[in-house]
């Protein structure tokens, strides 16, 4: 595989973990928010107490678990592909998508704040400058996780 095809790769697995994982956080609060709506209108659990109501519930926070699933197999793709400290970092934009998501969805409805919002613009500022930081000599030398060659050992003789 070349090197270029080895950046795609991982380039495409890294996003679908961004993506994923955001979808991931965003199913599981649905599920969480619609159980924890049906328990406070069925503060004690009766013979009557309708279970397939829960359906729903379960269905989005099971949707979430499969979609974080996906998201740590992509990551761990991105990690044989790039640096720790050049990947992770870039993470942070699945915190921009779930604010995003958070404050979009209807489902949800969380306030969109200044303070947060700027926070958010704050993380993309970052990943951004993480972005750049990928080394051109990196780029340039062996894709990463390749073997680089030895330099001979030094003698002192």
């Amino acid at each position: 595989m070349s090197a270029q095809s080895s950046r795609r790769i991982g380039l495409a697995c890294l996003l679908a973990s961004i993506v994923f994982s955001t979808f991931g956080q965003l199913g599981m609060k649905a599920g969480m928010q619609e159980l924890h709506r049906l328990a406070a209108s069925h503060a004690v659990p009766t013979p009557a107490f309708d279970w397939t109501s829960s359906l729903p519930a379960a269905a989005w926070a099971a949707a979430g678990l499969a979609a974080y699933g996906v998201s740590l197999l992509a990551w761990l793709v991105v990690l044989i592909r790039y640096p720790l400290s050049y990947a992770y970092p870039l993470l942070g934009m699945s915190y921009v998508l779930v604010y995003v998501g958070a404050t979009l969805w209807p489902a949800l409805q969380e306030p969109a704040t200044t303070l947060r919002t700027v926070g958010t613009l704050l993380i993309i500022g970052g990943v951004a400058l993480v972005s750049m930081t990928n080394d051109r000599a990196q780029r340039a030398g062996p894709s990463y996780g390749q073997s680089q060659p030895k330099a001979p050992p030094v003698s002192n003789a």
